[in-house]
């Protein structure tokens, strides 16, 4: 592992809110471009509990929340819906990730920072350029 330097700050924005998660609107609040979304429930206090990381870099955004809905790709959304029937999502509309590497090294932040139960955590790794990952999220 060749690491480049000790520290990478990346800077990432969330879509303005959660979206339910509904088939008929995905069309008009996901987007097609690849990039990084992730599956949401809220706590009684309307706290967000983040249940998914996706990283949408074979196809994109809404391809992919279409294939959680239809049973295609894992978890789907009955598994989700089953234990949290107020399923959202979201997505990063924005993200100074420049490369592949850098968007993997973003979506391996997220997924340490929320630890969710549907992700796999040891299937999750940065790129190994770097000691210490930071993400900066803006409002």
């Amino acid at each position: 592992m060749n690491i480049e330097t000790k520290q990478k700050t990346y800077h990432i924005q969330n879509s303005e809110k959660c979206f339910r998660f509904k088939p008929d609107a995905f069309c008009s609040h996901a987007p097609a471009n690849k990039g990084i979304y992730e599956l949401v429930t809220f706590d009684e206090q309307q706290k967000p509990i983040v249940l998914y990381v996706g990283a949408a870099f074979e196809k994109g955004i809404l391809e992919s929340l279409e294939a959680h809905a239809a049973g295609s790709l894992s978890p789907t959304s009955q598994e989700i819906f089953a234990k949290y029937p107020n399923l959202y999502f979201d997505y990063l509309t924005r993200m100074d990730a420049k490369t592949l590497e850098d968007a993997r090294d973003v979506y391996w932040w997220l997924v340490q920072k929320h630890r969710p139960p549907y992700n796999d955590l040891s299937a999750v790794s940065h790129s190994g350029r770097y000691e210490k990952i930071d993400v900066i999220e803006q409002e």
